[in-house]
């Protein structure tokens, strides 16, 4: 059987979804220990500034903070408890904008160190991650959703 391939022949993982939320309050759920463990990954940890360390269902998931520009895109390394020491850490790149009565999330997962974590990972942004993080939002937001001028549409 071959060997699984290396993550730099591996293609980024590219998910999107649109919330309807505020853009603050989406980056707020992703970058706030205290939301996230709210949204189901807890317990939680995200310092966020650049250098911070972070880290998601006690641990399981974890990293390095790397960039931090409010509220609309947020960097990080991140790598599973159960990954080979010498496997480099990925790195996930988060972009927000707002859209009418909403949020578009568009993330980017890249240097996965094989085929079989990029797809536990390509199946789980919308299940395990996202998709809470929406259903939570959805939950304390909708069906009203205030726009740039403050009025609720």
């Amino acid at each position: 059987m071959p060997a699984l391939l290396r993550s730099d022949s591996l293609p980024d993982i590219l998910y999107s979804e649109v919330i309807r939320a505020p853009v603050a309050e989406v980056f707020k759920a992703l970058t706030t220990a205290r939301l996230m463990d709210d949204w189901g990954a807890g317990p939680a940890r995200f310092q966020a500034k650049p250098g911070g360390k972070w880290s998601l269902w006690d641990g399981v998931m974890q990293g390095v903070v790397k960039e931090v520009h409010a509220p609309d895109r947020v960097v990080f390394t991140l790598r599973e408890i159960h990954w080979n020491e010498r496997d480099p850490d990925s790195l996930v790149i988060i972009e927000l904008s707002e859209i009418h009565r909403g949020t578009r999330i568009e993330l980017r997962h890249t240097n996965l160190p094989s085929r079989k974590i990029r797809q536990l990972h390509e199946d789980s942004w919308g299940d395990v991650y996202l998709g809470p993080v929406k259903a939570y939002l959805e939950a304390t937001f909708s069906p009203f959703v205030k726009t740039r001028t403050g009025k609720l549409t």
